[in-house]
């Protein structure tokens, strides 16, 4: 993985997290960055989620995913590694997340019930709908995208 988790002595989160990978633009998020972005409220049991939309944030003019325009639908063979500053890694697929295929929510989240994560960093991944919260990435300090290779070709 190329991207490097940038951890705070404090809390062991990280105050930014970057997009990297087969994106036009590495890009470079911090909280005030993400809350430019249209924010999005998400229910999951008794908490409400507030962020953006991790397709939304995949797509905006400063990451620009880069799929492979040789490849037929090339958003399906693509998938998001989310790391945590504690090294805590989950995939997403793009054709889970993207609007035309799986439509599912993915939500990069800066806000619990209307405050801060606090000890869960400036940003999590949150996927409603997941049964369980495996992939609930706390503390996140790296997205980085990739398209799924043929082996021995």
């Amino acid at each position: 993985m190329s991207a490097t988790p940038h951890t705070s002595a404090s809390e062991g989160a990280s105050p930014s997290f970057t997009v990297s990978g087969a994106v036009a633009r590495r890009a470079t998020f911090d909280l005030a960055a993400l809350q430019a972005l249209p924010a999005v409220t998400q229910t999951v049991g008794s908490n409400s989620y507030t962020g953006v939309s991790l397709w939304a944030l995949l797509n905006d003019a400063s990451v620009g995913l880069k799929p492979d325009t040789a490849v037929r639908n090339p958003v399906l063979s693509m998938y998001a590694v989310l790391v945590g500053s504690d090294g805590y890694r989950a995939v997403v697929s793009l054709a889970e997340i993207a609007p035309e295929s799986g439509n599912r929510a993915a939500l990069v989240a800066y806000s619990l019930n209307g405050a801060p994560l606090g000890r869960n960093g400036m940003a999590r991944l949150v996927l409603p709908g997941d049964v369980k919260p495996g992939r609930s990435v706390a503390r996140l300090a790296a997205i980085e995208v990739f398209a799924a290779q043929l082996s021995g070709r």
